[in-house]
């Protein structure tokens, strides 16, 4: 999985969490970073509810569709 940071984003958005790309890029900084913020659990609760609704749904996801196509399962 090769999410990038509009992907986080909306799969945030999914669950009703709605923070910048400047929060969410906070999160990957290193510890002693003057910017760096802890992943708070609910944070990753509401990213792990974000993805259920959109692999667990049924959905396809836009770019995995071509990248399967033509592959038995």
């Amino acid at each position: 999985m090769d999410l990038k940071a509009d992907d986080i984003l909306r799969l945030l958005a999914a669950s009703d969490v709605h923070i910048s790309k400047h929060e969410l890029s906070a999160f990957f900084r290193k510890p002693d970073h003057k910017h760096y913020r802890p992943c708070k659990d609910q944070i990753l609760r509401n990213f792990l509810s974000g993805l259920q609704l959109e692999y667990r749904d049924g959905r396809t996801p836009p770019d995995d569709s071509s990248a399967t196509a033509g592959h038995p399962s």
